[in-house]
């Protein structure tokens, strides 16, 4: 089975809280420590086009390969990290961004 047609290892919660958290919000750019399978990610990306950079992180690499078939529309967008939020300074230090307009970590 091709990673876009597996079944997500995960479905996201509260995704509708999350979009209402953020709707008020200009997004440039955004860092998210638990990427998962990227439903989060898809739905903050529709919401807001104006998103530059979203940085997603996750600690299982098969859960970054299918957040990568389904964030294929925003790849321009994405920056994908294999590791634990925890280091969030090094990535974004790797990346060149001195600071976030909004963090997600569930």
């Amino acid at each position: 089975m091709s990673l876009s047609n597996a079944p997500s290892p995960h479905h996201s919660v509260m995704q509708k809280e999350c979009i209402e958290h953020f709707a008020s919000c200009s997004l440039s750019v955004v860092f998210e420590g638990t990427l998962g399978a990227g439903g989060h990610a898809k739905a903050i990306l529709e919401a807001h086009p104006e998103i530059k950079t979203y940085i997603g992180c996750d600690q299982d690499p098969e859960a970054l390969e299918i957040a990568k078939e389904v964030l294929k529309p925003w790849k321009h967008k994405m920056v994908y990290v294999q590791g634990n939020f925890s280091e969030l300074d090094t990535y974004l230090a790797k990346e060149g961004v001195r600071s976030v307009d909004g963090f997600f970590l569930t």
